[in-house]
C-alpha cells in the first residue's frame, strides 16, 4: 500500500486490512477483458494447430461482426472449463464442445470447427448458435 494511502486511513482511523484485500486485487490483474472468449476443450484436431480449423473458426466470427483483436482462443480440460473462464471477463463465451452446458446466458456450445468441415450438416447448427452470440454481443 502506498504511504499516501497508509497515511490517509492512520489519519481516518481506518485500519488498513480493511481496505485491502490481496485476494481481490490478484484476480483483478488476472483478469483479462474479451469481447468473445473461444473454449477448445480436448480435441485430436486443435484449432490451434490445424491452420484449417483455425481459419474456419475465424471466418465464422467474422461473418457476425468480431475482429480478430476481439477473439482470445484457450484450451481447457473439460473438470477445469469454470477455472481456465474465470481468469477472463468474456462479453461471450463459446465453448466448442457440445458435452458442456452452458453455464450462463452469455456461454453457448458450438460444434468444434474441425467436425464442421468434415460434416456439412453441422454449419446450419453452428450458424445458429453464432446469431444467437451476435444477439448477445449488440
Amino acid at each position: 500500500m502506498s504511504a499516501l494511502r497508509s497515511y490517509y486511513l492512520t489519519t481516518l482511523g481506518i485500519d488498513e486490512y480493511l481496505y485491502h484485500d490481496k485476494n481481490t486485487e490478484d484476480l483483478a490483474l488476472q483478469t483479462i477483458k474479451v469481447r468473445c472468449l473461444v473454449v477448445e476443450t480436448e480435441c485430436a484436431e486443435s484449432v490451434q494447430h490445424s491452420a484449417s480449423a483455425q481459419e474456419f473458426l475465424y471466418t465464422m466470427l467474422l461473418a457476425i461482426g468480431l475482429d480478430k483483436k476481439d477473439i482470445i482462443c484457450i484450451q481447457s480440460g473439460a473438470n477445469q472449463i469454470l477455472q481456465d473462464i474465470g481468469k477472463y471477463y468474456p462479453e461471450v463465451i463459446l465453448v466448442m464442445d457440445g458435452r458442456i452446458s452452458p453455464a450462463n446466458n452469455k456461454m453457448f456450445t458450438i460444434p468444434h470447427p474441425s467436425d464442421i468441415l468434415k460434416n456439412e450438416a453441422l454449419k446450419r447448427v453452428a450458424w445458429e448458435v453464432l446469431k444467437q452470440v451476435k444477439a448477445c454481443l449488440q
